[in-house]
């Protein structure tokens, strides 16, 4: 796997635990997955994506990590997945410590009303959320590419409640939310 500043920077901006539980939401079939796992001892991923495609390539490119039983690749979209299905992935259904997107549009050009509520049902009451979009590197400049607006995805956040906060470097904007304890 060659070095992927964007990916290495997205771990570090997630300050994984070696037993995290995460769920990455279209994670296609690039190394984004592999970046997380390199970071977990004990912990475990499961991607879910609605391309048959993505999935079948991922699971190509990820076999040693699925067989180790630290990754589980899920075919679904994500306003189809089965909360109970993804938790079970996971073992024992305490839930994710960690949600994550990359570039998924869903959540920088539309209102994921029904997304949003999903993801609270499996994150852990201290879990956290991170989307993250761009395509260039952390420490390149800023703008080398198209970015969506973060303060609708803030606003919708803030309805589904929880706390965002925008998070930048270089070609990179994120944000990071935690569920209000009171929605």
């Amino acid at each position: 796997m060659a070095a992927d500043t964007r990916f290495e920077w997205i771990a570090e901006t997630m300050h994984l635990r070696p037993d995290d539980r995460i769920l990455e939401i279209g994670p296609g079939s690039g190394d984004s997955i592999a970046y997380l796992a390199a970071r977990l001892d004990g912990g475990r991923i499961v991607g879910v994506d609605r391309s048959p495609t993505a999935i079948a390539r991922a699971k190509k490119r990820h076999a040693a990590l699925i067989k180790c039983g630290k990754v589980h690749l899920l075919h679904a979209g994500l306003e189809q997945l089965d909360r109970a299905r993804v938790l079970a992935e996971i073992g024992p259904a305490r839930g994710f410590d960690k949600v994550v997107a990359v570039n998924v549009n869903l959540f920088w050009t539309k209102r994921p009303t029904a997304e949003l509520a999903l993801i609270r049902q499996v994150l852990t009451p201290d879990g956290t959320l991170y989307l993250f979009y761009g395509y260039g590197q952390p420490d390149g400049p800023a703008g080398a590419g198209p970015k969506p607006a973060p303060g609708h995805l803030i606003d919708y956040l803030a309805t589904a409640g929880f706390d965002g906060a925008i998070v930048r470097s270089g070609d990179i904007l994120g944000v990071v939310a935690k569920p209000r304890r009171n929605p």
